[in-house]
């Protein structure tokens, strides 16, 4: 099971637009238990593709490969299994 992405076309929109009022509610880190993981979104526009690296994946940078979301310029990733405070 993949846990779905937390931001929504209209959250793009706004982030384009820079009207986003809760951008914290969607970038950066957030724990989901269905998966049990969390996911993982960061704005890095000119970027090549980054990881999620952990103990939690034995730190195998090609293991959490974050995707690119449309061409917007932000990157997103899960990680299954991880949790707050550690693995």
């Amino acid at each position: 099971m993949i846990a779905s992405s937390l931001l929504t076309p209209f959250d793009l929109h706004l982030f384009n637009e820079g009207t986003h009022g809760h951008l914290y509610e969607k970038m950066g880190a957030h724990i989901s238990k269905d998966p049990d993981g969390a996911t993982f979104a960061v704005w890095a526009p000119n970027a090549d593709p980054g990881s999620v690296i952990g103990g939690f994946n034995f730190r195998d940078r090609d293991a959490k490969q974050q995707q690119p979301r449309e061409q917007q310029g932000v990157w997103e990733g899960y990680g299954l299994g991880v949790r707050q405070g550690g693995v």
